[in-house]
């Protein structure tokens, strides 16, 4: 006989879904004991599809709100001319940061590729110097980050949306709607708009209880690299979130696709996420976005993600976190060496220094660490 369902308000918790083509939801809200709650929707991941929901309403019962962060922030534009000029400069400053950055990684890959073509005399020598390139990627990571959030601090310094017309009415509004909520629903979609809607309106601070502030607006706590150095999130209802919308509520945004041809062959941090979890990497819909034969590329993937680990949100995946938003121990998620294996598991293999690198030849150039 199954266990009874928790009272959905007694200790709230984030659940993460794969992508639903197959919906799960009404299961996942039965399980949860949800069924019936008030449910607010984000749905700003779609843009101009973003009321497209009557689907998304019938699987979460019916009795749901639309948040409408999307076509919120098109009035905030368009009421606001300067506002809206600033938010675009911004986003084109990041725009090219983030080729910058991706030219670093791109030589990283390249300087990867030549060491494993070279035929070692001692393989020690060889595995070292493929692990100082992971190093190196992983610094580009977190400088990447660290320089994403300094211009998004700074936007928010010099332009101060938070105390701006427009903007106060938006968040008194969509913090009214979700005071209504009993349960918040986020899904996929496009990820820097959704998390470009979700910090103008401070959702950050309306999911979570004070202890965990919008980081665009207490950038200091993003400089914390280990997840034990934050404080654990307190949340205020049940979440569940898929594809865009689990990866925005982490602390880190990496985007990811192995199969792509004219796209980058290297994964690449966004930016920082609403830090909603402690130690988590979303990676949705892995078996259609990684190559999972490949143990070498995968291996790099996750050490690039340590401390945190990679959570696969896989069709059928139902992940609901801790209460102090970290990985339950059978979590599916991506060991350092490129297998897949519990949470749990995960942390008895982590090993004081790096896990060795296999080494060998590689194919073309432009691919990850393999």
């Amino acid at each position: 006989m199954p266990a009874e369902a928790e009272p959905p308000d007694a200790d709230p918790r984030i659940t993460f879904l794969g992508p639903q083509r197959t919906p799960r939801v009404p299961h996942v809200v039965r399980h949860l004991g949800l069924r019936g709650r008030r449910f607010g929707m984000i749905t700003a991941g779609w843009r101009d599809r973003e009321t497209d929901d009557a689907l998304l309403s019938d699987l979460l019962g019916g009795n749901t709100v639309n948040l409408g962060l999307w076509g919120l922030m098109q009035q905030v534009w368009e009421a606001d001319p300067e506002l809206a000029a600033a938010d675009h400069r911004r986003r084109t400053v990041h725009t090219e940061m983030q080729e910058l950055y991706l030219i670093g990684l791109e030589q990283a890959n390249e300087a990867a590729r030549r060491i494993r073509l070279h035929e070692p005399r001692d393989p020690r020598v060889v595995k070292e110097s493929l692990m100082d390139v992971v190093d190196i990627m992983r610094t580009l990571d977190q400088r990447h980050v660290s320089r994403v959030d300094e211009l998004n601090a700074d936007f928010y310094e010099r332009y101060q949306p938070q105390h701006r017309d427009a903007v106060v009415a938006g968040r008194f509004r969509v913090g009214r709607a979700v005071a209504d909520c009993e349960a918040i629903a986020i899904t996929g979609g496009h990820v820097g708009v959704l998390m470009g809607a979700m910090h103008v309106f401070n959702l950050g601070p309306a999911l979570a209880s004070p202890a965990v502030p919008d980081p665009l607006e207490d950038a200091g706590l993003r400089g914390a690299t280990d997840p034990d150095d934050l404080p654990p999130p307190r949340l205020l209802r049940p979440v569940l979130a898929w594809g865009a919308g689990a990866m925005a509520l982490t602390e880190r945004i990496v985007l990811f696709y192995d199969h792509a041809v004219t796209s980058p062959g290297v994964s690449e941090v966004l930016m920082g996420g609403l830090g909603l979890t402690r130690g988590v990497v979303a990676l949705p819909s892995p078996r259609e976005r990684l190559d999972m034969r490949d143990r070498r590329r995968l291996g790099v993937l996750a050490r690039r993600a340590l401390p945190r680990r990679g959570v696969l949100l896989d069709q059928r995946t139902t992940v609901t976190l801790t209460a102090d938003g970290r990985l339950p121990d059978d979590a599916r998620v991506l060991g350092s060496d490129g297998i897949v294996t519990t949470y749990r598991q995960s942390l008895l293999d982590e090993a004081p220094t790096e896990p060795p690198l296999a080494v060998g030849p590689t194919g073309a150039g432009g691919e990850e660490v393999r």
